[in-house]
């Protein structure tokens, strides 16, 4: 007695293809044009409200330290994970392109920020660090109101 196969050459080719439809629709679900995550961003205006021309504009993933001109007086931030990262304002900076130092100010949101006056001393300098137990030490920011001093610049995360 014959005994006859279960399912048909046609059949698992239609199996096989809805599965692969399946996963093709699983993975554009997951991708979404214009809804991914933002780079960390800072950019700088010479007016007081970020309006006008950029002076400066600083975007890019793993971006971390972002120091201030003298020309800027406002910065807009944006940043991938605001629920486990912020943006740490900084009163002192080792030079453009440089490092943050000096009194740490406060963490700053996903806003515009006036360089001038957000705080009683100027922002010269911005830190994009994590706020989360779990981050590396290297990566967790400061505690609002320390002093880290210039030589200390480098030494990511909190200092004790």
């Amino acid at each position: 007695m014959a005994t006859k196969a279960i399912g048909s050459g046609s059949s698992k080719l239609s199996a096989a293809f809805a599965l692969l439809l399946l996963l093709l629709l699983l993975l554009l679900s997951l991708w979404t044009p214009g809804a991914g995550a933002t780079n960390p961003k800072a950019n700088e205006y010479k007016s007081a409200d970020c309006t006008g021309d950029k002076n400066f504009s600083h975007a890019a993933n793993g971006l971390t330290w972002v120091t201030m001109d003298d020309s800027s007086h406002c910065v807009y931030l944006a940043s991938q994970d605001w629920e486990h990262r912020t943006w740490q304002a900084y009163s002192e900076k080792t030079a453009n392109g440089g490092l943050c130092w000096g009194d740490v100010l406060g963490n700053l949101g996903p806003d515009e920020h006036n360089l001038d006056s957000t705080y009683d001393q100027r922002i010269r300098c911005v830190l994009n660090c994590a706020t989360n137990s779990g981050a590396s030490r290297y990566d967790l920011c400061r505690r609002v109101g320390d002093y880290i001093p210039a030589e200390r610049a480098n030494d990511r995360g909190s200092p004790w």
